[in-house]
């Protein structure tokens, strides 16, 4: 009785972690999907990021709102390649959000650069951890699962083989 309960928990512990690893794979999108007939980029100093998001206006498809969503100092927002009031106008400016108008039929590439002031992200990055990947920690649990659930059967087998 004993081995078969040992074997149920080691089914159940293998079935519990996996189903644990599968939601640590999901992907979780942080950027909102628009349909746009334009191309928008999104960077901060430059560089593509994911700390900004933008988001369309569901009722003025030329209406894009963008958000900086990082951790340093906003200071202020650039279009590359476009011209305030001729390709496109300010509608709003709060915090670290900014709200902008096609304007005249604009239907090439829309890139809005955050211009930040970044804080120290030496120690930030490096001690925190943020640069490990949580899918790792995800897999070996799994594996220490199945490598104990696989230990557990197959010591109840020997144990069975020995009884007869």
């Amino acid at each position: 009785m004993k081995k078969l309960i040992s074997v149920l928990l080691s089914v159940v512990m293998l079935v519990s972690v996996s189903a644990v690893a599968v939601n640590a794979f999901a992907d979780v999108q942080s950027q909102e999907t628009t349909k746009t007939s334009t191309k928008i980029t999104v960077e901060v100093n430059g560089n593509t990021t994911k700390d900004v998001t933008y988001k369309t206006d569901p009722d003025d498809p030329a209406k894009i709102t963008f958000t900086y969503t990082g951790s340093g100092t906003l200071d202020g927002w650039e279009f590359e390649g476009m011209v305030e009031g001729t390709d496109y106008e300010i509608v709003s400016q709060d915090g670290n959000s900014i709200t902008i108008r096609l304007l005249n039929g604009y239907d090439d590439e829309v890139t809005a650069n955050a211009i930040v002031k970044e804080k120290s992200t030496k120690k930030s990055s490096e001690g925190s951890g943020k640069g490990k990947s949580p899918k790792t920690g995800a897999a070996t649990a799994t594996g220490l699962a199945a490598a104990g659930a696989g230990a557990a059967i197959l010591l109840a087998l020997r144990k069975k083989e020995d009884a007869e």
